[in-house]
């Protein structure tokens, strides 16, 4: 036993953090709609009766994230999205693929906070939101904590439930879960989007993230069929496709009839058509990012973004004007997995230029997070450069071709400098 009684209900006013966070210890929650607000609202309040501890957080969009909570708190987090932005360098990250996330935090044996939903039965819960990395965390943690919000989707199957012995402590809550600002796209997101559909064949499964381009390639999709879903995590645009019928998972080689996912990463939209539909499934991050898995995906189309990549293949998705912004993640997993997937795509898909700059640069001036043995596709509003099989030369003119054209001279005299030095 970890601590108190399994699956001992409490109070929240009864909660003494200091008793149950030891000092220095790590504390692991949720992330995104998946963070137990109440939970770590109520940890952050009593920070100063622990002392220090450390907080290992993923995308964050509620207030538990804050400079203001760096005199008693050392934040953590494998990416530097949401409200992780505003930490700054007083954020440490860590730089691993999103696969490693578990074993590695595993080591350090950390407290966690779990944001689940009703189960199937008095005995059990559903993991609500999110099951990922924490799910994978949850045998090794030193004490489990859970916050069972019945606002969050019910669970519809055996394999997205923990049982009640499973934690350790839980309070009952009824909280709208967090949500982000619906996705926002221009003209250029419709252009590149609309390429990016032009290369998907009906029947294919996908991973895709959130934000403006990857709203906009599932808004360019509505006119496929039987289009299929495995991914780390999704939004309100696959509940939406689901409904309209594109989504069906029908021709799937594994998991066929079910949408597999780690996080639900959206809104009312995404809870209510998530609400004990038993065409959706909720998986750990061992299985959502097993390269054996994704592998045995047909049509295993991967769809990932960038901040900036160059004339090689190589990428940069975590650091644009010297600030931490983005993450290794499980872009890398997901390309290796459609490249060997029988009819795979590995797209990466950007606009050619963020201010002015061009993305496709002749050095970048970030980390490499995906190295160029795994490139693959590459889409702009100018074009698709497919790099798979390609020589370095024969790749830079691919590139450059994709280039916003009044930025090409430039890309080329940097090019001629770097090979010079």
């Amino acid at each position: 036993m970890r601590g108190g009684r399994p699956g001992q209900e409490i109070a929240l006013d009864s909660i003494d953090w200091a008793k149950l966070v030891p000092e220095g210890a790590m504390v692991v929650w949720g992330q995104a709609s998946a963070e137990p607000t109440t939970l770590t609202a109520s940890l952050i309040a009593q920070r100063a009766t622990i002392g220090h501890f450390r907080a290992f957080v993923g995308m964050s969009w509620g207030d538990s994230v804050s400079s203001d909570h760096g005199d008693h708190v050392s934040f953590s987090s494998y990416c530097g999205a949401g409200a992780n932005r505003l930490l700054g360098d007083a954020l440490d990250i860590l730089p691993i693929p999103y696969s490693d996330l578990a074993p590695t935090l595993a080591k350090d044996r950390p407290i966690l906070l779990l944001s689940l939903g009703p189960g199937s039965g008095p005995d059990s819960f559903g993991y609500g939101a999110g099951r990922e990395y924490l799910a994978d965390l949850s045998d090794t943690a030193s004490l489990v904590i859970a916050e069972v919000n019945d606002r969050l989707p019910r669970s519809s199957s055996r394999d997205g439930e923990i049982p009640r012995d499973c934690i350790d402590l839980f309070i009952r809550t009824s909280n709208v879960p967090l949500s982000a600002a619906a996705a926002t796209f221009g003209e250029v997101e419709q252009r590149i989007a609309a390429r990016v559909a032009d290369l998907i064949e009906d029947g294919s499964t996908l991973q895709i993230g959130l934000g403006g381009i990857p709203a906009a390639v599932l808004h360019a999709l509505r006119g496929h069929r039987d289009l299929g879903v495995h991914s780390g995590l999704i939004g309100d645009e696959i509940a939406d496709l689901a409904k309209a019928g594109v989504i069906t998972n029908e021709r799937k080689t594994i998991d066929r009839g079910l949408t597999v996912t780690g996080l639900l990463a959206g809104g009312r939209k995404l809870m209510d058509w998530a609400d004990d539909n038993m065409h959706l499934a909720l998986r750990p991050t061992s299985y959502t990012h097993d390269s054996a898995v994704l592998a045995a995906i047909d049509k295993f189309v991967a769809i990932n973004s960038a901040i900036e990549i160059d004339l090689t293949g190589q990428v940069n998705a975590e650091v644009a004007g010297g600030r931490y912004v983005g993450a290794v993640g499980g872009a890398g997993a997901f390309l290796r997995g459609a490249h060997e997937s029988k009819g795979g795509l590995p797209i990466i898909a950007l606009p050619s230029t963020v201010k002015g700059r061009s993305r496709i640069v002749a050095r970048l001036s970030g980390p490499v997070s995906t190295a160029r043995v795994d490139a693959g596709i590459f889409v702009t509003e100018h074009g698709v450069a497919d790099l798979r099989g390609l020589s370095l030369r024969k790749r830079r003119e691919a590139m450059l071709a994709i280039a916003d054209p009044t930025c090409t001279a430039v890309i080329e005299q940097e090019l001629a400098r770097t090979a010079a030095t």
